[in-house]
Order: C-alpha cells, then structure tokens, then sequence
C-alpha cells in the first residue's frame, strides 16, 4: 500500500535528520552519509543525487564523486504492464510491430526499463519503456521535497545556498528526463551530427515505434571502454582517446550541440566486421575545417549512448567559451577575468577589479604549470567558487558543459594521461576565430578608427593648451571613483540615520523630563512625558536588537 504525503514527508525528514543531511551538504562533509540517505529515500531522491554529483558548482569534486556512485536499478515492471504500455502509446498490438519481444528486461533504472527486440523488417532494437506510474510518483516526491526544504529558512546553515534555486533546477532536469519525445528529438538531431563520424557511431532512433513514453532505438552491441582496457596496446588508446576529445570538441565549437552525461557507461566499444582493405581515411573536423590523415580506420567502433541529458550552446556563448580557452592558455589573469563575466549571470553589485584581484592569485600556481599538467576538476571548482563569492553565476548551459568536460576527462585519463584537452581545446578556439573572423568588418572598422585617428592628432596640441589653461584659472574638477563606492556610501547613509535618530532620541527624552517635571502626577501633560519616555525606550530597544543580529550575521558569515 502507498503510504499518504503526510507518512512520506514525516519519512524524507526524519532520513534527512538521521544523517545529518543539511550539517553534511552545506557543509561539504561525509558525502557517504548524504548518499545513503538518499538510496533509503528511493528513487527520486537517487536521481537527485545523481544531478548534483554533476553540479560542480554546488558540491567539491569528493562529494560529487561520491554521489556518482547511486545506482538507481529498481525491479522491472511484469511483461503484461509492459505490454500494455507499448500498446496504449503507439495504438497497435505488440505482435503487429514486432517478430520477437524477449518479456525479460535486460536493465530497469527509476524511470524505465528497456527491452531487446526484433521489429517486422528484421531489425534488431532495444526498447525503452517508462514505469507506468513513475511520472505521478516523482510529482509526489517533488511536491513532498519542495516542503521538506521551506523548512531550510529556519536553519541558519541554509543561508550559504539557495534550496529553492536548486530545487527548480532538479524539477526542470526531472521533468525533462520523464519527456522521452524530447530524448527522441535529442537522439536524432545527435545521430545526424555525429554518426559515421570517423570511427563514432549513433543508434538510429526508429520514429515509427517511438510513441509517447515508448523509445525504440537500433541494437549496437558493445562493452564499456573500461572492460577493454587491461587488453589494449598504447596506440589503441592513444587513438580512442584522440577521437574522443576532438569529437566532443566538434560536438562544442561546431555543433553547438553535445552529450551531457558521456560517462563510460554511455560509450560503449564494439568491434566491426569490415575488411581493412575496404576502410576509409581518418577525417577530422574543427569549427568548419576539415583536417585529413592518411591513417585507415581500426576495426572497432565507439558507440553513444542515451540522449536524456544534452547540452545546447548559442553562438554568442560558443564564442565566449572560446575567449575563456584563449585566455586560460595566454595566463593573463584579467583577460581569464573578462572571459569569465561574460558567461556569468551577476546576481548582485560585482566589483570587477577585486574579481580580476582574487582570480589572479588563484590562479598563479596553474599558470606555472605546463596545460597537460592542470587538474582540470580542481580548476573548474576553484572557478566557480570564486564567482560565487562575487556575486557572479555560471550560465547552466556552461556549467552542464563543464561537468560534461570533466566527466570526459576522466575517462581519456585512462586511455592516454598525457593528452590534454585543454590543449586541444585551444586549437578548436583558435580556429573558431579563424572561420567566425570576419576580415573585410574588421578591416572596415580598423580604417575608420585610423581615419578618426588622423582627423584628432592635429587637435591635441589645442586641446593640451587649453587644458593648461584650465588647470591656472583653477577651475578644474577632479572625479575619483574609489573602488566598493555604493557599499561604502551605504554605511555612510546608516551613520548619519543613526546620528539622526540618536538625536531625536535626546530631544524626545529631555523633551519628556520637562513635561513630567512641570506638571503633577497623573494629569494629561505628565501621562504624554511618560508616553514620550516608552517610546524612546522602544526605540533603543529596537536598535540594541538590530545591532545585535547584525554582529551575528557577520560572525556567521566568517564561521
């Protein structure tokens, strides 16, 4: 029996409490206790857990990987509800769309499980069938959770982050994991960009079968990279690794179009049965320019996987990524700054030249490393720490690309620890400026400004002496702009309200005196001294009160 929403919310607290969930996660500590709350709390809560080991904006990169862990198998639906689903979404009996079915599912996760079949044209496939009730469930869970964290304003150690912020994230990515048509869509658009691309390939999704909360995509067998590993020779690594990255850099610069989640369990590697004689040539592909080897393709294939989690990027953000490698490789930390900003959000007043400060110095001991020697994980962390502390956000496109980036390079890691992917990151860059350049504007643009050059040097000696005489009439202005300004004339303004009101205060107490002393006891003139001296007292109360909570606040920011 489904226990009620009271029963459920009574348990997610209670888990919550039990493993100090909140001390731990704001905290950043015993991220084990964190996970295991959320397996007791079942399904939902483990695909929580699954999306913020990916939001390496909120969590160290030992939470993250702790998180990483959460497995989400569950028990398969039985054939007859399967069935009945298949049936219900696509309007036809299941024998009429496929010549085998096999009623055992080979993998269940929380929001479905898949299938292998043969549909009538002798196709090989796998479907992919949503749980029949999971949507209704992760809406009650959803619900349930949005009230287990209003109770997080009355913890002080909630102020560090924005529960609702994140929990309207997790709702949106939840949600959109539950749309399969969207994953439909993704899967498609994903093949015709990337399959055939050198040795990639791409299941092809099957449209006719595909209905509803039903994904019928082409069978490609294969096992993870890892499974390979102890077996293969240092150039097959070196080239799977190779193809890897300059694939996923395409899928970025290119494509404005990639895989969000490319852990190895979503690339697999398979073996081909085509003759090497009849292989074609290695071609790469960066920003537009095609780079041929002479090489022949090896006799394997690298296979993705799951198209739920996928990343879009506009020109405009291509571009400022663009600007972030250039920068990163140049080692100019106020170029990295300027770079920066321009893929944030500013969620308040940003002092821009303590950002480039503060970066600065973080980022010394990286620029005295070589790029393959960079921990890219620390890096990006370390990043996104620091513009959160200036009021600056990452855009969730950038930090879903970043996660994927990290994520990737873990497993090229394995393969070839030497490749960097920064450093490949940088010629993708600096080619995407050569396509996207656009000389004749730019070389209008520089001839203009030369001519307005020209036009202004003969002025300068005119407007140099007029400005001597400017300065010996002594009718020169001169503007400073101190850095921190609207914070430091906000405490001016709370000093000279503070003085005001200090002063109506005394002219209110002494004001009162002389009404309670010129008169007697108990008329209407004492009674309004004495309701003078009340107010007053309310109102250094009140005051004691407010400097109180604020000396706290601060002492709690610093600890």
């Amino acid at each position: 029996m489904k226990p009620s929403k009271r029963t459920r919310l009574w348990q997610i607290i209670k888990v919550l409490r039990q493993y100090n969930v909140l001390h731990d996660f704001t905290h950043q500590t015993h991220p084990e206790q964190v996970r295991q709350a959320f397996i007791e709390l079942g399904p939902t809560f483990i695909k929580v857990g699954q999306m913020l080991s990916t939001r390496t904006d909120l969590v160290t990169p030992e939470f993250a990987n702790a998180l990483k862990e959460l497995q989400d198998q569950v028990p398969a639906d039985d054939f007859t509800q399967v069935k009945a689903t298949i049936e219900a979404q696509t309007g036809q009996p299941l024998t009429a769309q496929y010549q085998q079915f096999e009623q055992q599912a080979f993998a269940s996760a929380s929001m479905g499980q898949a299938h292998h079949a043969v549909t009538k044209s002798g196709q090989q496939v796998v479907v992919k069938v949503q749980h029949p009730n999971i949507r209704a469930a992760v809406i009650t869970d959803l619900a349930l959770f949005q009230k287990a964290i209003s109770l997080l304003k009355f913890v002080p150690e909630a102020s560090v982050i924005d529960p609702q912020a994140i929990f309207r994230e997790i709702k949106h990515a939840l949600f959109s994991e539950l749309n399969m048509q969207l994953e439909i869509t993704n899967g498609q658009r994903f093949y015709e960009l990337n399959n055939d691309w050198d040795i990639i390939r791409v299941p092809k999704i099957d449209t006719e079968l595909s209905q509803g909360t039903v994904l019928v995509n082409q069978a490609m067998p294969g096992k993870s990279i890892a499974s390979y590993l102890p077996d293969m020779s240092t150039t097959q690594r070196q080239y799977l690794a190779d193809t890897l990255v300059h694939n996923f850099l395409k899928q970025v610069f290119t494509d404005g179009f990639f895989h969000a989640d490319p852990h190895p369990g979503n690339i697999l590697l398979t073996q081909t049965k085509i003759p090497p004689v009849t292989q074609t040539k290695r071609t790469f592909q960066r920003a537009n320019l095609t780079y041929t080897q002479t090489e022949n393709l090896p006799a394997y294939r690298l296979v993705y996987l799951d198209f739920g989690m996928m990343g879009q990027l506009t020109p405009a953000l291509i571009t400022g990524l663009a600007n972030v490698v250039i920068a990163v490789t140049s080692k100019d930390s106020r170029q990295i700054g300027q770079a920066v900003l321009v893929i944030c959000n500013r969620v308040g007043t940003v002092d821009e030249e303590s950002f480039y400060q503060q970066l600065g110095a973080f980022m010394q001991p990286y620029f005295n490393a070589g790029l393959g020697e960079i921990d890219f994980e620390s890096l990006l962390y370390g990043i996104i720490q620091l513009c959160r502390a200036n009021q600056l956000q990452m855009k969730p496109e950038v930090t879903l690309l970043l996660k994927a980036f990290g994520v990737l390079e873990g497993t090229v890691a394995q393969l070839a620890p030497d490749l960097s992917m920064l450093t490949v990151a940088q010629q993708f860059a600096k080619d995407y400026f050569q396509q996207h350049f656009d000389w004749r504007h730019e070389s209008e643009v520089g001839a203009l400004r030369l001519w307005q050059l020209t036009k202004a040097v003969p002025q300068l000696p005119l407007k140099l002496l007029s400005a001597l005489e400017i300065f010996e009439r002594g009718d020169t202005k001169v503007n400073l702009e101190f850095k921190q300004r609207d914070g430091l004339l906000d405490r001016l303004e709370a000093i000279i309200n503070r003085l005001v009101i200090a002063i109506i205060l005394a002219a209110l107490i002494i004001g009162s005196s002389l009404l309670v002393q010129s008169r007697q006891p108990g008329d209407a003139i004492a009674k309004l001294g004495l309701l003078g001296y009340s107010a007053a007292l309310l109102v250094m109360l009140s005051l004691l009160g407010s400097n109180l909570y604020h000396r706290y606040q601060r002492w709690h920011h610093k600890h």
